[in-house]
């Protein structure tokens, strides 16, 4: 009887997990649910304070990031 009793509470659990994962995926889906954060939202419509600069200097040499040679020694 005790085997039957886990058997069972097994099989309800596994049923709950495949429910929560397929609630969860179409909540992903239709975007049920989300709550949307008011101060991104008023961040988003007020201009930026302060412009961009594209005249900024570059961080990296033109050397930065390329290969360099190596010998393998064994």
């Amino acid at each position: 009887m005790g085997i039957l009793i886990s058997l069972f509470l097994i099989v309800i659990f596994v049923v709950l997990l495949i429910v929560l994962f397929v609630l969860g995926f179409i909540r992903s889906i239709f975007s049920f649910g989300r709550r949307t954060n008011s101060n991104n939202q008023q961040a988003s419509q007020q201009p930026n304070p302060q412009p961009t600069n594209k005249s900024r200097a570059k961080i990296f040499d033109k050397n930065e990031g390329e290969y360099a040679d190596f010998e393998e020694i064994k």
